[in-house]
């Protein structure tokens, strides 16, 4: 549950006029994103680094990793922001509730996992081994309204050597949204990703998302602050203003 942040003319007031201007801050804000994920890992490498075992906990991510030791590795994963408009100035307004016509960009990351874990067999981390190999991403959108789905959309690239921890990708939304009139559409959002080369294990599915949204919470329902939402469907609101 969420709620419409400003008025129509509000975001009017402050929205990029441009697809191009749109992508710029939406490049800015997931570079300075990624640089924040990364420094938790490299936290987590400093940690690990003097202790004699210990191994990224399977919460971090998923799918996880059990071959050929049994023990959990996150080597590759992939998650998402709820949809996101940078509309006046940072930190960026509540986007799941999105005016029809709206530039509106859902923020991927792909994750490469830099850890030496050697008891899980991973002597060479995933983001080494990932290097060179091309990746393929998948948003397949549903909408929950009518019943239909929404054209899949595809992003595609080449991991650098070694491959960064954390690689954002970036998807504009269709935000034409229902006719004057209609009843708004509720949109969920998938992704898909892996590495598009045979015999390469690489795959993964998003299975949690970072909620940019505060929920206010309503009487008898605490309210819930923006942060990680796992297990829980990633959607959002498309309404005719």
């Amino acid at each position: 549950m969420t709620e419409v942040a400003t008025a129509p003319g509000q975001v009017a007031a402050g929205a990029p006029t441009t697809e191009e201007e749109a992508r710029e801050l939406a490049t800015q804000w997931a570079n300075e994103q990624a640089a924040r994920l990364t420094e938790r890992v490299r936290s987590y490498q400093a940690q690990k680094n003097g202790q004699a075992n210990g191994h990224l906990a399977p919460r971090i991510g998923a799918p996880t990793t059990y071959e050929p030791t049994g023990v959990p590795y996150v080597a590759f994963d992939v998650t998402a922001t709820s949809p996101i408009q940078f509309i006046g100035q940072p930190p960026y307004l509540p986007s799941k509730i999105i005016a029809a016509g709206n530039f509106a960009y859902l923020v991927a990351y792909i994750f490469a996992n830099p850890v030496v874990d050697q008891p899980a067999g991973w002597a060479v981390p995933a983001n080494v081994q990932l290097g060179g190999l091309p990746w393929r991403m998948t948003l397949d959108q549903s909408n929950l309204t009518t019943g239909g789905n929404l054209p899949t959309q595809v992003q595609s690239g080449v991991f650098p050597g070694p491959a960064p921890a954390f690689t954002p990708v970036f998807f504009l939304l269709p935000t034409t949204g229902p006719a004057p009139g209609g009843n708004p559409w509720l949109i969920e959002a998938n992704l898909t990703v892996y590495v598009d080369v045979p015999g390469k294990p690489y795959a993964a599915f998003g299975t949690k998302f970072i909620d940019l949204d505060n929920d206010p919470g309503v009487p008898f329902f605490p309210p819930v602050t923006a942060g990680w939402r796992y297990e829980l469907p990633n959607r959002y609101l498309i309404y005719n203003s």
